[in-house]
């Protein structure tokens, strides 16, 4: 929850919301009596020329100072893990889980990371791409026409 105050958090907010600005210089943010005061930081993704505004608790001075640089910097890195887990879900089948049992559920998740990672590794020609979907459809058109799982993963390795 974002009313816990023994939590940290960072999370995007719209950039049209309107701030009520306290004295110390935070705002709060959040609807009804369920406001909390944090700090806002702009935070400009170079690669994606796209501006962000981002909320956090995170200090900004004492013992542990975080700057609005490392905000940015955490925003970025926790949605490339959404991204991760968006791509395992609607690529490698992980959105239906094969068991209900604690074990097979890790399996799964394992197995579905293992291809990520033969995903990122593999090479396929150029023409094709190079993104993880385009190695995915590339490998499931190759295996349509070789059937032999031998054969296939002989001309991808070696």
């Amino acid at each position: 929850m974002i009313q816990d105050k023994e939590r940290y958090f960072v999370m995007r907010i719209k950039n049209d919301m309107s701030l009520q600005m306290q004295d110390n210089g935070k705002f709060l943010v959040g609807t009804g009596a369920k406001k909390v005061e944090c700090r806002i930081v702009n935070y400009c993704d170079l690669e994606e020329r796209s501006e962000f505004r981002l909320a956090t608790n995170l200090p900004e001075i004492g013992k542990f100072i975080v700057s609005n640089e490392e905000i940015g910097e955490f925003y970025r890195s926790r949605w490339q893990i959404e991204l991760l887990w968006k791509f395992l879900k609607m690529h490698l089948k992980l959105d239906r889980l094969i068991t209900k049992n604690l074990n097979g559920i890790e399996i799964q998740i394992y197995c579905c990371l293992i291809g990520y990672v033969v995903l990122q590794i593999v090479d396929i020609p150029k023409e094709f791409g190079s993104k993880a979907l385009d190695k995915l459809r590339y490998l499931q058109a190759f295996m349509c026409e070789n059937i032999s799982y031998v054969h296939w993963f002989r001309k991808i390795v070696f």
